[in-house]
């Protein structure tokens, strides 16, 4: 779609979803929530949850759909782009599809069963990509991107009735309504609070500048939290559901030991990861982009660099976000994040006015630094016995990053080519990160013969 499309077509419709996402945040309540931690007394009980939640969040996105379209013409003059109108009227489907999602899915994670999650997830992203394309060939303009969407939210409610048997119908009941908007109370303030961090950004550059320009800004960011979503956002989808299963009710000393036991492994080992990923794009950055998107995408390139940074702050934070919503609930980690989105605030226009998209970067990067060391800080008072583990893991990353950016300029300093410096460069950074985490990190040097003791039993069992 870079390759195919205009940096103008990614702005235009970066400026549509700025509309779109915040309509979603400021409606949000969390109902999911209540789902994963409630251990539901029977069948009946845990349907009449479901469609409850399943009415209730209809009945929101009917609302978000007439309010989107009250606001289409004013967006559009905000942005002095006419174009974000049409795109709006036609957007304004999206929350209506996604509404009618099969409820059931949430049982896949309460369950802690996620073969077929990912299943569901690799089948429609499949077939999203193939329709993509072929909308990409046929419009080679904005409206790609636009139908995209709604195809994509099609796929998914189809194939979501194929992946459960659930079926929700209508119901509204006061029982479990209560409790849903007791989990969720917080989540219109985290909902807020996380479009302030991910969308003001987005929302000032298109003011201040042009499509062109945010189009530029999109195709970075977008690039840059790959890896989050790969890797921290599946993590999270994972350990939620987990370590609410162990701190549910009174945490006993066993199930304390269990749930640092958890944590610890998954910290660790995703830590590692993150590391990784941000040196390559902090060194590579310009290489990357140049080689996936060609070579009119190069000022993303500067753009990436700074994300990176970025990337390492906001993935170590959401690596503990799980821990604290399902030991303490979301009021914590809501307070939290509202310190971090006035930072945020107070930074992004002076560095975007002055430094343009970079500027902006650089306030996202600075605002999530104050995110990790919060979440760190509040994940050590949960959990004393890993305070220690917690600062020298993140020490260790930050010294194998920097060290690993060295040793990848090192390799690449009479290396011109694009490939060739993707190559060595990687390889570079890739060897000297992993030998330094194992160096300096115990707990995934304990990891590691985990994982080699078992593939050894499966290949003894197998013999």
């Amino acid at each position: 779609m870079a390759r195919l499309l205009l940096a103008e077509d990614f702005g235009l419709f970066g400026m549509a979803l700025t509309v779109v996402a915040g309509l979603g945040a400021l409606t949000s309540i969390g109902l999911d929530i209540s789902v994963i931690k409630t251990k539901f007394k029977s069948d009946l009980e845990l349907a009449k949850h479901l469609d409850t939640l399943w009415t209730v969040d209809l009945i929101r996105r009917v609302l978000m759909v007439l309010v989107m379209l009250v606001l289409a013409r004013p967006a559009a003059k905000f942005y002095g782009e006419a174009r974000v109108y049409e795109l709006l009227l036609v957007l304004s489907l999206l929350p209506l599809i996604q509404g009618f999602q099969n409820i059931g899915l949430l049982m896949h994670r309460k369950e802690v069963n996620f073969k077929m999650i990912v299943w569901l997830e690799l089948l429609t992203n499949l077939l999203t990509a193939i329709t993509t394309i072929a909308l990409v060939l046929w419009t080679h303009n904005v409206w790609a991107l636009v139908l995209s969407q709604l195809v994509s939210a099609l796929i998914g409610v189809a194939l979501s009735y194929l992946f459960h048997p659930y079926r929700p119908r209508p119901r509204l009941d006061n029982n479990s309504l209560r409790l849903a908007l007791e989990f969720g109370k917080y989540a219109f303030l985290v909902g807020v609070v996380g479009y302030v961090m991910s969308m003001a950004d987005n929302v000032l550059i298109g003011k201040l500048y042009n499509a062109a320009i945010l189009g530029t800004y999109v195709i970075a960011y977008n690039l840059a939290v790959l890896p989050l979503h790969g890797v921290g956002m599946a993590i999270v989808n994972v350990t939620f559901p987990a370590y609410a299963e162990i701190a549910g009710g009174k945490i006993t000393g066993s199930e304390l030991k269990r749930l640092e036991r958890a944590f610890v492994r998954v910290f660790a080992t995703s830590s590692t990861l993150l590391t990784l990923t941000s040196a390559l794009l902090f060194l590579l950055g310009g290489e990357i982009v140049v080689f996936l998107y060609g070579s009119k995408w190069a000022a993303a390139g500067v753009i990436l660099r700074t994300l990176a940074l970025l990337v390492f702050f906001k993935g170590h934070a959401i690596l503990v976000s799980p821990l604290i919503v399902s030991m303490r609930g979301m009021a914590p980690d809501a307070k939290i994040k509202l310190v971090e989105a006035a930072i945020f605030l107070v930074l992004l226009y002076p560095l975007t006015s002055r430094y343009g998209a970079v500027g902006a970067a650089w306030a996202g990067a600075v605002a999530f630094f104050v995110v990790m060391i919060n979440r760190l800080r509040v994940a050590a008072s949960l959990l004393p016995n890993v305070s220690g583990m917690l600062v020298r893991t993140v020490m260790a990353a930050a010294v194998a990053c920097a060290l690993g950016v060295t040793g990848g300029m090192l390799a690449l300093a009479a290396i011109e080519s694009v490939l060739g410096r993707l190559l060595i460069g990687s390889s570079a950074i890739a060897s000297v990160v992993a030998s330094v985490m194992v160096i300096l990190s115990p707990e995934l040097r304990r990891e590691l013969r985990r994982l080699f003791s078992s593939t050894q039993q499966i290949q003894n069992e197998a013999r």
